[in-house]
């Protein structure tokens, strides 16, 4: 007789549309197409820019690419800050109506990252440290 293998505890499979939907997405689980939807939507309200009209800053191919390598080098909390701080900063011209992922990636969160990756470790390191009001109530 086999002894059966237990069965792996699976986490049920995130679904493209599910991937879409940035707003309800955990950001740990966010990829290169919520963070393409993430444009899309934010183009939308602060410049104005249907959903359906944002175009990559060269091609789609090479925006996801240039996403997916700063998702690996960055993480998605991180880039998802720095998003927020190019929309919050950055002022559209006529030539550039509205801000592209590629060109955040390229030109843009450079300069932030570093300060967020120290601002996500002070929250840690802050967060870790025991409540030592705490501890002396009990002796």
């Amino acid at each position: 007789m086999v002894a059966k293998k237990p069965k792996k505890s699976v986490s049920p499979r995130i679904t493209a549309e599910q991937r879409r939907d940035w707003r309800n997405l955990s950001i740990g689980h966010w990829n290169t197409i919520t963070i393409t939807e993430y444009f899309r939507d934010m183009n939308e309200d602060h410049y104005g820019l249907p959903a359906a009209e944002y175009l990559p800053m060269r091609n789609w191919s090479a925006e996801s690419g240039m996403i997916k390598r700063a998702l690996t080098e960055h993480g998605s909390e991180v880039l998802r800050r720095a998003f927020d701080e190019c929309f919050h900063t950055y002022k559209p011209t006529r030539e550039y109506p509205y801000l592209t992922a590629g060109f955040a990636v390229s030109y843009l969160i450079n300069r932030m990252v570093p300060k967020i990756k120290a601002d996500l470790t002070a929250e840690a390191v802050t967060e870790s440290k025991p409540d030592y009001e705490a501890v002396n109530t009990w002796f």
